[in-house]
This record gives structure tokens, sequence and C-alpha cells, in this order.
């Protein structure tokens, strides 16, 4: 199995997203980051860089960190978001749950993503995630 590894960027300055990312011996980087074959650091903090994991919403559009969807369980009336995360405990990508929910217990792995539809990301539209 072949994994794509990419990234998106949001530039926290200009509020829109960095796009225009080059191919670097089989890596990705966004081309106003990379000078002359290097990365600038110092220009990270200038940008969210979120990955993407693999997974497709049910419209096929890709699924990266910070992408908003509603409550997977919803049949109890359930108002809550979820936003995908990456954990650094475990090692993987999860749902981060906004608001109350009802249920307990609820599994916030990221499988059946390809029933759901992505609502939003948490930089363009941070008001999904008010309850």
């Amino acid at each position: 199995m072949n994994r794509k590894i990419k990234f998106r960027a949001w530039d926290k300055k200009k509020k829109e997203w960095a796009f225009g990312y080059k191919e670097y011996g089989g890596f990705s980087m966004f081309g106003e980051l990379h000078v002359m074959g290097y990365l600038e650091i110092e220009k990270l903090n200038d940008y969210e860089i979120m990955q993407y994991t693999g997974l497709k919403d049910k419209n096929g559009k890709e699924i990266y960190e910070g992408d908003i969807f509603n409550c997977i369980y919803d049949f109890d009336g359930c108002k809550h978001k979820l936003e995908v995360a990456y954990s650094e405990k475990y090692a993987r990508f999860y749902l981060k749950s906004h608001g109350e929910c009802l249920q307990k217990g609820v599994v916030k792995d990221m499988w059946d993503m390809e029933r759901k539809e992505i609502l939003g990301n948490i930089y363009e539209n941070p008001n999904l995630l008010k309850t």
C-alpha cells in the first residue's frame, strides 16, 4: 500500500490557505516557506500546518486535521460537532468532541468517514464549534 503524505497550511496573518506546495524528492513543501532548497523555520510560526488523514468524506473531499463534522451518533438529538485532531499520546487521528453528547463511551475513532460530510474547518468556520 502506498500512503500519500500530504499537508495544508493556514496563513495566520493573511487568514487564508497557503496553497502551491511543491514536490522535493518525494516530500511536499509549501513554496513560500521553501527558499533555495531550505525550509525557512522562522516562517513556520506564521502558519498552522495540518496533515491529510488519508481518508475522504462522502463527497470525495480529503479529510485534514481541523476539519469539522456533525456528531456521528445523531439519533438521540446530539448537536455537538467533531473536529479532526491528532493525538500525540496515541499517535493517531481521532474526532475531538465540541459540545455535550448524551452518548456515554462513544468511540471517537475515524471509521466510516466516507458516509459523513465535512461541514468546514476550524480556521474558516470557527463559528461551527460554538454550542
